[in-house]
């Protein structure tokens, strides 16, 4: 296929475009691996709730800067296992590994920080 071997470069490109810097390791690879399982369809680019899809769910999507929206806790730990397994009108993601949905975690974490992480406050 035409451009296939580009594809590779295109998402390692994309991923570094989205680390910002003051960012751990962790917080890193969770907020490449939060873009490219398409958790932004829902939760928005930046966590805030406000993905292309988020309107058209019948529970909004956790604003993840917002930590009085946990039902299962604001922890790193906690939102792992809720990427794993689901909880309100969030299914569980059963195929990303505990690793990932650590790190994916760390990086929402980051997000209840002021100045937000990688992901910003306006």
């Amino acid at each position: 296929m035409p451009g296939h071997a580009s594809r590779p470069l295109v998402l390692v490109a994309a991923a570094a475009a989205l680390i910002a810097p003051g960012c751990s390791g962790s917080e890193a690879r969770g907020r490449q691996l939060y873009a490219e399982r398409g958790c932004a369809v829902c939760h928005g680019a930046k966590g805030r709730g406000d993905g292309p899809s988020a309107r058209r769910l019948d529970a909004p999507p956790r604003d993840f800067a917002d930590v009085r929206g946990y039902r299962q806790g604001a922890s790193q730990r906690d939102i792992a296992a809720s990427i794993r397994g689901g909880g309100g009108a969030m299914p569980a993601f059963r195929d990303i590994s505990e690793s990932e949905a650590g790190d994916m975690a760390a990086w929402i974490v980051s997000l209840q920080r002021p100045g937000g992480g990688s992901g910003g406050r306006p």
